[in-house]
């Protein structure tokens, strides 16, 4: 019997897989929620025979975990959006799987498993980091009356959703509609810059002028009216965590 373990921080999705693997016969160790707890895991325990990892964790990327634990297993990267998974066969990782998973992708993802030579596998970290880095959007197409308008990720301090229509606010104080959700957003900014901190706002790391851990979290961001933003408290630990590490 194959072992195998998840690491996935959305519960329903990591049940549903682990339901799905134990009925085509694996042993599923267990469900990690998070990069830290998958990092410990590894330090800790046998490496399985295949890990299905989620790219974009609560409190990090995939990435990381790859980065310091020297893991043993087959890797397996699932994702809800495919821009981020198309480059994954470029660099020996054996497969990846859209979510939510369709069985019968699952299925062929099984076969081509058994029929997967040890020596063939060999997972090509850094060219495989630097082409899901590249698949972070880092520009958006703004109309600015009569004009489509350019702007740059890094010129951007935050987004936010008002009256169900989405903003970005830039570096120069001016503020452009954007026709994408915030949940959307999430997805496609890099992780290491962008932080969702509450329902309403998404903010730029390069621009935090000041963090408060007085009472609540809260957060002065560059070219914003509101003096101050409150991070929500269940994202409190993962805020503060993120704002300390250094950018990759």
């Amino acid at each position: 019997m194959m072992t195998a373990l998840i690491i996935e921080d959305e519960i329903p999705a990591g049940k549903r897989l682990e339901k799905l693997l134990k009925e085509k016969e694996f042993s599923v160790l267990t469900i990690l929620v998070s990069v830290k707890k998958a990092i410990h895991w590894f330090q800790e325990n046998n490496h399985p025979d295949i890990v299905f990892m989620d790219i974009k964790l609560r409190d990090g990327n995939a990435f990381k975990i790859l980065d310091t634990a020297d893991i043993s297993s087959k890797i397996v990267f699932t994702t809800a959006y495919d821009t981020f998974a198309l480059k994954a066969f470029d660099y020996n990782a054996i497969d990846y799987l859209l979510k939510p998973i369709d069985e019968k992708k699952l299925d062929k993802m099984i076969l081509k498993l058994h029929s997967f030579r040890e020596e063939d596998y060999k997972l090509d970290l850094k060219n495989l980091k630097e082409s899901f880095q590249q698949n972070f959007k880092n520009s958006f197409l703004i109309a600015a009356g009569n004009t489509l308008k350019k702007i740059e990720t890094h010129e951007i301090t935050s987004f936010f959703s008002e009256n169900n229509a989405t903003f970005l606010n830039t570096n120069q104080g001016r503020i452009f509609s954007v026709n994408t959700s915030l949940e959307k957003l999430e997805q496609e900014l890099n992780p290491d810059a962008f932080f969702r901190i509450n329902r309403k706002y998404i903010i730029n790391r390069k621009y935090i002028n000041q963090v408060s851990t007085k009472n609540q979290v809260s957060v002065v961001v560059e070219n914003l009216e509101k003096e101050d933003l409150k991070v929500s408290r269940l994202k409190m630990k993962l805020f503060l965590e993120w704002y300390k590490k250094a950018i990759i």
